[in-house]
C-alpha cells in the first residue's frame, strides 16, 4: 500500500510540475538527469556491491536476456527506423525494473525479493546503456559530451559497485539503502515519468494503431520468454520476480529519454498509455505465488 501512495503522490507531483511554467519545463533535462544519477547510486551501485556470489546472477542474467529478445525482433523488423529509433522502442516494452519490479518486489518479498529485483536490474543497466549510446548517436536533438556522464551514470555505478565487492564487503548498513530505494524511487520515478507524458513534446506526438500493434506484439514476446522462466524456476521470490517482470508496469526510460534527445516515438506513447493494464495482473499472480 506505502508503494502505491508513493506512486501516487510521485504522479500527481510530476503532473503539477508541468502546470508551472516554463521554467520548469526549461529545467526538466538537468532534472532527469539529476533522477538519473540518484538512481545509479542508490540502486544500481548498491545492489552490485552486496553481490555476495557471482552464482546470484544466474537467473537474473536470464532475466535481463528477456530485454534482448524484442530488440532482435524489432530490428528484424525495423523498416525506416534508425537504429536509436528501434532501440527507443525496444527499451520502451522492456520491463520497469528500477521502479516498479523493485518496490513491489520489496513489497511482497522482503529483502530477498528486492536483492534479486536489484541484481536483475543490474545486467539491465549494461543493455540499456548500449541502447542510450545508440539514441544519443542518432539523436534528432545533438547531445553535449559532458552529458554523457550523467547517461552513463547506472553503468559507472555498477562497475564502482562490483570493484568495491572485491575490495570490502558491503556493509549491512547497505541492506537499508535498498529497502529505503524501493519507496522513494517509486516517488519520484513516476513524477518524472508524468512530467514527461505531459510535457509539451509527448503531448504533440500522435498515437497510432499501427504503433499500438507494433507495442503489443513486441511485448507478447518479452513476456512469453518471462513466463517460461517463471516456470521453470523453483524459488518463489525468484518466481515472483519473473512474473513481476513479465507484467511489468512500463519503463520510465524511455520516455524521459525521447524529451531529453527530441525523438517523436508513437510506440512510446502507446506503451506509457496501455502498459499500466499489465502492472495488475503481474501484481495478483505475485500475490498468489506468495
Amino acid at each position: 500500500m506505502l508503494i502505491v501512495l508513493f506512486f501516487g503522490a510521485g504522479g500527481l507531483t510530476g503532473w503539477l510540475v508541468t502546470r508551472s511554467g516554463d521554467a520548469v519545463r526549461a529545467a526538466w533535462p538537468t532534472i532527469l538527469r539529476v533522477q538519473i544519477i540518484v538512481t545509479a547510486v542508490a540502486l544500481t551501485g548498491v545492489a552490485a556491491w552486496r553481490t555476495t556470489r557471482l552464482t546470484q546472477l544466474g537467473v537474473p542474467l536470464l532475466l535481463s536476456a528477456s530485454l534482448l529478445v524484442p530488440y532482435a525482433a524489432a530490428t528484424f523488423a525495423r523498416g525506416r527506423r534508425n537504429v536509436g529509433e528501434v532501440a527507443l522502442e525496444s527499451w520502451s516494452v522492456s520491463p520497469n525494473s528500477s521502479y516498479w519490479v523493485v518496490p513491489v518486489a520489496a513489497a511482497l518479498t522482503g529483502p530477498v525479493g528486492t536483492m534479486i529485483a536489484a541484481l536483475v536490474s543490474v545486467p539491465n543497466t549494461a543493455i540499456n546503456m548500449w541502447w542510450v549510446a545508440l539514441m544519443r548517436r542518432h539523436a534528432p536533438r545533438t547531445q553535449r559530451r559532458s552529458s554523457g556522464w550523467a547517461d552513463y551514470s547506472p553503468l559507472l555505478a555498477a562497475v564502482v559497485g562490483f570493484s568495491l565487492r572485491f575490495v570490502h564487503p558491503a556493509p549491512p548498513s547497505t541492506r537499508e539503502v535498498l529497502a529505503l530505494a524501493g519507496p522513494l524511487l517509486a516517488f519520484s520515478g513516476a513524477a518524472l515519468v508524468s512530467g514527461s507524458i505531459f510535457h509539451p513534446h509527448t503531448v504533440a506526438i500522435k498515437r497510432t494503431r499501427e504503433s499500438l500493434w507494433r507495442w503489443s506484439w513486441l511485448t507478447s514476446i518479452r513476456v512469453a520468454y518471462c513466463l517460461i522462466i517463471a516456470a521453470l524456476v523453483s524459488s518463489t521470490p525468484l518466481k515472483i520476480v519473473a512474473v513481476l517482470t513479465a507484467f511489468s508496469a512500463p519503463s520510465f526510460g524511455p520516455i524521459q529519454l525521447a524529451v531529453l534527445y527530441g525523438y517523436r516515438s508513437s510506440v512510446v506513447r502507446s506503451a506509457m498509455s496501455w502498459g499500466w493494464v499489465m502492472a495488475p495482473c503481474g501484481v495478483a499472480i505475485a500475490a498468489y505465488l506468495r
